[in-house]
Order: structure tokens, then C-alpha cells, then sequence
């Protein structure tokens, strides 16, 4: 929570509560309050109200892990709420349980970004190059076509530059089930093959992300969102941010990344 107020998203969309220091302890947190109602409620408001919290959701994930290294490891539904403007409608998101935070070295986040550019491009050396940096090791063609197959289903509606669902025709209890079962039994048959938890990790977010979304049903470019989020990427200055707001947090920075700017 300190991390996340370190970081200042500055964006209306999204709210975030502060720790009230002299009502906290060692074993008692006491954070401000914020209105707000379940997500789920606005399941039937009209699509532009919708596609606020959509909007809202995927900048509180994506930003802060594009230019910090940071995520919000467990989007399910019941750690938002959604605060409204003065007329009743939908204004954004209180984001509002931080305990599942996982923090990234900048040179994995460099690595996801890299995966995309990589199928974007349809670039196979930089596809590998950036499976190694997510953990990956001794891959073989046949392996990283296999991994492929995940890679283009998360990243396949922020390779689409158009108005879209996150998964067109698929429910959120359907939502990656049947690529999560494919992927699943091509590695089994091409093992073994060590999976990083980075990578676990990460596609869980995403998948959790991806079935808030469906039950939405919110219609966006994510193409373009995403495109915002990483825009003007430079790994120096990732890091630069990354150690001022964890070390204003008094927070760990990930491993492998020193507590002072090299010299």
C-alpha cells in the first residue's frame, strides 16, 4: 500500500487509500475510507459507463508495471469497488487489497515488452531472446512454439488495433481454459520443461484481468491503452523510478537490482 502511494499514479480513474500512521501498528493497519459500490453492480449500466471501469482496471494494472515493475497480482472482483461522479454514474476504481503485490526487476519488464514487439513483428529471435529474460531456459523451437500459442492468446487483443472484447464469443468461465489445457499437454509431451514463476504469476494476473473484463462485457481499444501505458519504455529510467518510490516506501527492492544507482 505505502509502494502503491509512493508510486503517485495521478490518474482520476483510480483511487487509492492511505495508511493513517498514528492508528497503525506492527499488527493493525488503519487506511482512509473510500465509498464505493461492488463492480458487479454496474453489470447493466450502459457500455460507455462500463468501459470507464474497464479503462480504469487495465491503466491500474499495466501502468504501474510498465514504468515500475510492479503489479497487482489478484484483479478478481471483490479487491475493487467504483466511486461515482455527482450524477450516479461510474467515475473509476478504489483499488483496494494490496496483498498479493509482486514486484519485477526492470530488465523483466523489458522482457515482457520485448514479447510483444517480438510478435508483433513476427521477430523469432526476439521472441527467444525475451522468453530467456522472463526465466526460460534451454528452449527449443518446438517449445517456443508451444509458448507461443499462450503468448499470442494474452497479448493476441493488445495486438489488435481496434474496438474490441478481451475475448470475443468466450465467457470468463471459459476464458483461457481451452489454450491453458493445449499449452499444458504440448509441454507435457515436449518435457520437462521448468516454468519460471514469473511467468505463472504473471499469466494469472492477466487471466483475472481478462474475466473482470468479460464481465463487463466492456468494449475498448487495448491496443491503444497499452500502447499509452508503454509509451516513450526506457529501461534507465524504469529503474530510476523503481528504486525513488520503493526506497520512499521502505519496501525491498526485487532481487539483482541495487538499493543506490550505480556509479
Amino acid at each position: 500500500l505505502s509502494l502503491y502511494n509512493a508510486i503517485q499514479l495521478e490518474n482520476p480513474l483510480v483511487n487509492i487509500p492511505h495508511v493513517v500512521p498514528e492508528l497503525s501498528s506492527g499488527r493493525l493497519l488503519t487506511m482512509s475510507w473510500l465509498e464505493g459500490a461492488p463492480l458487479l453492480d454496474y453489470k447493466s449500466h450502459a457500455i460507455e459507463h462500463r468501459n470507464v471501469l474497464a479503462k480504469a482496471m487495465f491503466q491500474a494494472w499495466w501502468v504501474p508495471f510498465a514504468r515500475y515493475g510492479v503489479i497487482h497480482g489478484d484483479p478478481h472482483l471483490g479487491n475493487y469497488n467504483v466511486f461515482e461522479d455527482g450524477s450516479g454514474n461510474p467515475a473509476g476504481i478504489n483499488l483496494l487489497d494490496f496483498g498479493c503485490i509482486r514486484t519485477f526487476a526492470p530488465k523483466f519488464v523489458q522482457g515482457v515488452l520485448d514479447l510483444y514487439r517480438g510478435l508483433e513483428r513476427g521477430d523469432d529471435d526476439l521472441i527467444m531472446s525475451a522468453y530467456e529474460c522472463w526465466g526460460f531456459t534451454g528452449l527449443s523451437k518446438e517449445v517456443r512454439d508451444v509458448l507461443n500459442i499462450w503468448a499470442r492468446f494474452i497479448y493476441g487483443p493488445l495486438l489488435d488495433d481496434r474496438v474490441r472484447t478481451i475475448a470475443e464469443g468466450t465467457t470468463p468461465g471459459e476464458y483461457g481454459r481451452k489454450e491453458a489445457f493445449s499449452v499444458h499437454k504440448a509441454l507435457k509431451e515436449l518435457g520437462p520443461v521448468k516454468v519460471p514463476r514469473e511467468f505463472v504469476f504473471m499469466d494469472r494476473a492477466a487471466i483475472g484481468l481478462g474475466g473482470v473484463f468479460l464481465h463487463l462485457d466492456a468494449r475498448l481499444n487495448f491496443y491503444q491503452l497499452f500502447n499509452e501505458a508503454i509509451e516513450g519504455f526506457d529501461l534507465e529510467a524504469v529503474a530510476k523510478r523503481q528504486r525513488a518510490a520503493f526506497n520512499k516506501a521502505n519496501v525491498p527492492l526485487p532481487d539483482g537490482v541495487p538499493a543506490s544507482e550505480p556509479q
